[in-house]
């Protein structure tokens, strides 16, 4: 089997000894401990891979149980890094054997997961302020670490490292000297005609993530806007969750007002989380109708949250319109919403039931047929409701001599106890 060819992160001119981890060193001088411990390791499959990682992180994590807990979490940060990178590292040495990916999807969202929680609890726990004033070199190695990873990343596309980059960068390594330090790095790299479109658009996405720290919304659409070719709504979601949880309403609706453009492209995932979104800035506040206009602008997509909308403010004869309009038919609809408008205003199901039954009997088969019969005595029961069932019988009455000449429709009828 192939070994990994694994080369440390920074450039050490003269290594000397390489020792376990101390509470005193560099993020360097750990990195060259965990190359000598894991840079050649084997792998043959990706259970595999996760085995190292979990024993790797076991084995790494248990050198600052006693460190002072600052310095002991970003060395925690350190550990989490490198193991995502050496799990990379290991995936792209066996990208060739079909055998190693065929189950790699579940193993790796288990790394992924748990790295993920790793950081998340160290960036939560950590006493930032302290790190930045007596740490900074370290939060200068972490931030040179993590951006050569993202390097990596971006000839194909952003992923877990650049999400990685913008949740340090949020916190962490938010300190006035380092952000200027990247700024101008992710300047000269956004600029840099040398470099590929890939690249300097992850790096304009980069300036965009500061823009938002410093709530110069305005700032991120004009480099967005200018500096990549696709606005991809999903990559703008987060911040709008975080504005939710903050209370910042206004700059929720900005952004989804700036949004709309791009969500009315296609079709897709998107669309539901966009209006999932809306839905909460419109929650208790006096924009109803900019929401019912934004819905209504993105139908299709937008159809499942339109319907839910038009049931709240009880418009059920505009509700069944829209089912009508898209077609939709009553066995494809929430069954609930069905007894909502059943309960408050039955005469609005009538055109819809009449328009699927039409459609569902042209099909001309037994299953048809079947599905026909349960709408009929759905119909049934509405113009019973209604005290009109010499109308409902009227209407039956036609069908029966319409599809006369079809004998399983008549056998579905009399089944049903419809054959008059």
């Amino acid at each position: 089997m192939q070994e990994l060819d694994a080369k440390p992160q920074f450039d050490l001119t003269a290594r000397g000894p390489v020792s376990t981890p101390k509470e005193t060193g560099t993020c360097a001088e750990w990195i060259l401990y965990f190359d000598k411990q894991y840079a050649n390791a084997k792998v043959y499959n990706a259970f595999s891979v996760e085995e190292l990682y979990m024993r790797a992180w076991g084995q790494l994590n248990q050198f600052a149980d006693d460190w002072e807990l600052t310095i002991r979490g970003i060395y925690d940060i350190q550990v989490v890094l490198y193991l995502t990178q050496l799990c990379d590292a290991l995936a792209d040495a066996k990208s060739g054997m079909y055998d190693f990916f065929y189950n790699a999807g579940y193993f790796f969202s288990k790394i992924t997961k748990h790295s993920q929680g790793q950081l998340t609890t160290v960036l939560r726990n950590i006493d930032m302020e302290h790190a930045q004033e007596r740490y900074q070199e370290h939060l200068k190695e972490l931030a040179a670490y993590v951006a050569a990873q993202v390097s990596k990343e971006s000839g194909e596309s952003r992923g877990k490292w650049f999400e990685i980059s913008k949740q340090l960068w949020s916190g962490l390594l938010y300190e006035k000297e380092l952000v200027t330090d990247e700024l101008i790095r992710l300047r000269k790299l956004a600029g840099d005609r040398g470099r590929s479109q890939a690249e300097r658009e992850t790096a304009v996405m980069a300036l965009a993530h500061f823009d938002m720290l410093s709530g110069e919304d305005e700032n991120a659409w004009d480099r967005v806007l200018t500096g990549t070719d696709v606005i991809e709504p999903g990559d703008w979601f987060g911040y709008l969750r975080t504005f939710i949880k903050e209370g910042q309403r206004d700059r929720l609706l900005k952004w989804l007002r700036w949004l709309g453009p791009a969500i009315r492209k296609e079709v897709t995932y998107e669309t539901a989380e966009y209006f999932d979104l809306w839905e909460e800035a419109a929650a208790g506040t006096g924009i109803d109708e900019e929401y019912r206009r934004a819905m209504v602008e993105q139908l299709p997509g937008s159809y499942r949250h339109y319907a839910r909308f038009l049931l709240g403010k009880e418009e059920y004869r505009a509700w069944a319109d829209l089912m009508l309009w898209l077609s939709i038919s009553p066995f494809d609809i929430d069954a609930n919403h069905l007894k909502i408008v059943e309960k408050a205003d039955v005469r609005a199901l009538l055109p819809l039931y009449h328009y699927a039954i039409d459609e569902i009997l042209q099909v001309k088969n037994r299953e048809s047929y079947k599905q026909g019969v349960k709408l009929l005595k759905k119909l049934a029961a509405a113009y019973k409701k209604l005290n009109q069932t010499p109308r409902f019988e009227a209407y039956l009455l036609q069908l029966i001599k319409q599809y006369s000449r079809y004998r399983a429709f008549q056998e579905e009828l009399r089944k049903g106890k419809l054959l008059l």
